[in-house]
């Protein structure tokens, strides 16, 4: 009884912690990275701000593009033909944070997504 007690507790405090946390990054574009959530571009002061993949689904080589842009107007972007990153790009919502590198020759080398309410208005 005094197990379930405790598990009951703890639950409780553990959702009344997180419940309504947000997280809105703003997007951040360096020489090989650029990340931030979609909500955070969306919403920032700015209308200069944006970060996004899109799929391009030819039956024979679909492949994908991402691109950022942060407030001071710098952008870069990149593509892939990776099958992983190209369904990792499908995945993305308006509730993902997005991190993104690329090489020299603006190839994506690491897509990493995360999608969740923290990044939901």
């Amino acid at each position: 009884m005094k197990l379930k007690t405790f598990a009951l507790i703890a639950t409780l405090i553990s959702s009344s912690v997180f419940a309504g946390f947000t997280n809105h990054y703003q997007i951040n574009v360096s020489s090989t990275t650029a990340y931030g959530s979609m909500i955070g571009a969306r919403n920032s002061s700015d209308s200069t701000q944006y970060i996004v993949c899109s799929y391009v689904g030819f039956s024979s080589n679909p492949y994908g593009i991402c691109s950022a842009r942060n407030s001071a107007g710098t952008s870069k972007s990149c593509t892939t033909t990776q099958a992983h990153h190209v369904e990792q790009i499908r995945g993305l919502s308006n509730e993902s944070y997005l991190y993104f590198q690329w090489d020299s020759n603006g190839k994506c080398t690491y897509i990493y997504s995360s999608t969740g309410s923290m990044y939901h208005e």
